[in-house]
């Protein structure tokens, strides 16, 4: 109970004096706190990352700024992701057993691609060192055991849009369809849109070319729909899905996923055209969101058609 004739406590006026000087000690720990909780974020859940080359265009453009949320966690088509171009290795057989010839794969779609990299030109490109935070969080990630530590570092990380999840039904050879495939049972379709004047290069080329007009089509999976590069007339080639030559159509169960970039001619050589299913392994991450930039290469990609977007 308060007393007006109590006499003040000596030992009272310290505390609430240290009370006082307390809020610089409490602006400090909150300014610590916050920085460690952004690196952690930063280090484990999301980060922003430079895209470099055009193999995205129109959607991502070289110089755009992307988030990107780490992990292979609510993947849907649709979808954009960072991924590892590197095939996977292929053990060297042992001397003492004698070649075995390599048997059907029981409903898990067909082998991947395993031969001999091609050129990385006119691809959208993420620098291993803006998503690995260098050394100490590769060595994390060796520790923690999600990376193995015998496997090298890929020269740069690619990015393409998911048409199929692992799980799905993927048919090759489908005319009516974009890229001559069907998801489902449920063809690609495409929309024929108004051509771009585009200056599109790749990620090691440092001067952009002049810009000419190319061809557009919007596509839609599902509820997303979203603007892509056509490609050239004709069927599309699929070499790292080892398809037979028949003219037929092949339904396949993709064991990984479906990745293709959304400009088709120059990203060929590294999508899923090329490498067969990407599986869930080499996933680093879900672009979330298009943070924007202005590239004067491309005069017909308007700033206000081009900010910022979530989901793109």
């Amino acid at each position: 109970m308060w007393n007006p004739f109590r006499r003040a406590d000596p030992e009272d006026e310290l505390a609430a004096r240290a009370g006082e000087r307390s809020w610089p000690t409490r602006l400090a720990w909150l300014v610590l706190v916050g920085g460690a909780t952004a690196l952690v974020l930063r280090c484990g859940v999301a980060t922003v990352v430079e895209i470099h080359g055009d193999g995205m265009a129109p959607t991502l453009l070289t110089g755009d700024h992307v988030l990107l949320i780490r992990g292979t966690w609510g993947l849907a088509a649709g979808d954009l992701v960072v991924y590892d171009p590197t095939p996977p290795a292929t053990p060297a057989p042992e001397p003492a057993r004698p070649p075995q010839l390599p048997g059907p794969r029981e409903g898990r779609g067909l082998p991947r691609h395993d031969g001999p990299r091609q050129p990385l030109r006119n691809t959208a490109v993420v620098d291993v060192d803006d998503l690995e935070l260098g050394d100490e969080w590769q060595a994390v990630q060796r520790r923690s055991g999600v990376q193995d530590p015998n496997t090298p570092a890929p020269r740069s990380l690619r990015v393409g849009r998911i048409l199929a999840v692992p799980g799905d039904r993927v048919s090759f050879g489908e005319g009516r369809g974009a890229l001559g495939i069907a998801i489902n049972g449920r063809p690609l379709t495409q929309e024929v849109g108004a051509p771009l004047r585009l200056a599109v290069r790749g990620a090691q080329d440092s001067q952009a070319p002049p810009a000419r007009p190319r061809g557009t089509a919007r596509e839609a999976i599902g509820e997303r729909r979203y603007q892509v590069l056509s490609a050239a007339p004709g069927p599309t080639p699929w070499p790292g899905m080892r398809l037979p030559g028949d003219a037929g159509p092949l339904e396949v169960e993709a064991d990984g996923y479906l990745v293709i970039a959304d400009n088709r001619d120059e990203g060929a050589c590294c999508d899923s055209r090329a490498l067969g299913f990407v599986g869930p392994e080499r996933i680093r991450g879900e672009i979330v969101l298009r943070l924007g930039g202005r590239n004067h290469s491309h005069p017909d990609v308007a700033p206000e058609a081009h900010g910022l977007l979530w989901k793109p």
